[in-house]
């Protein structure tokens, strides 16, 4: 038996794999557009003119990690910006932010925000005769097109006088360990926040997050 298909067969196969290809072809055009749009109002966000400073005497005796502005080099608005910084061990404050909002920061535009990360010492435990404290400042963000930006700093602070950090150093023995931004839909934040309001899925988010 001739197995070999017909002409029309073969241009039957050929038509269809050219039609796949043409849909993949369409596919990838349409994600680098919509990639070439998201980046077009992505908004990114930094902290600038960073110092550090010995601040009170006695058991009111702390430091202060500061940062002067915060910029938005990115080429779209950043909306309803939000800075958060929130450490403790045992229900006691080791490293802590006055809470910060922007409602709106513009590409290139640089707000003086003279933001102070209060760092307290005496709660923090000695590890093998230095105390160091790692530090997350948070900052969060929406852009024009429904996009949220999570925007993290990890830091990696010294008491003085051990103020010997390698690498990284933004302010005296404070290391910038990692930046790093997490972009999700709007949507997707609000429906993951209700959602997580059922009873019996609480518990779940907790553990996924």
């Amino acid at each position: 038996m001739d197995a070999t298909p017909t002409p029309a067969t073969a241009a039957a196969i050929w038509s269809a794999i050219a039609a796949s290809f043409a849909a993949l072809a369409s596919f990838l055009i349409w994600r680098i557009q919509r990639s070439n749009l998201l980046e077009s109002v992505r908004p990114e966000i930094i902290l600038l003119d960073w110092a550090r400073a010995s601040r009170g005497e006695g058991d009111g005796a702390h430091e202060v990690i500061t940062f002067r502005s915060i910029k938005n080099i990115g080429r779209g608005a950043a909306l309803h910006v939000f800075l958060n910084c929130a450490h403790e061990v045992d229900r006691r404050p080791t490293a802590v932010l006055a809470t910060k909002r922007i409602p709106i920061l513009a590409p290139n535009e640089t707000v003086d925000i003279q933001g102070e990360v209060l760092v307290w010492w005496k709660n923090v435990a000695p590890h093998q005769g230095a105390r160091v404290l790692p530090i997350t400042i948070q900052i969060d963000s929406s852009d024009t097109r429904g996009m949220r930006h999570e925007t993290i700093y990890y830091l990696f602070a010294a008491e003085f006088p051990q103020t010997a950090i390698a690498g990284g150093t933004i302010a005296p023995g404070v290391a910038l360990v990692t930046r790093k931004t997490v972009t999700k839909a709007v949507w997707r934040h609000r429906l993951r926040a209700r959602v997580a309001r059922i009873p019996g899925l609480r518990s779940l988010f907790r553990q996924k997050a």
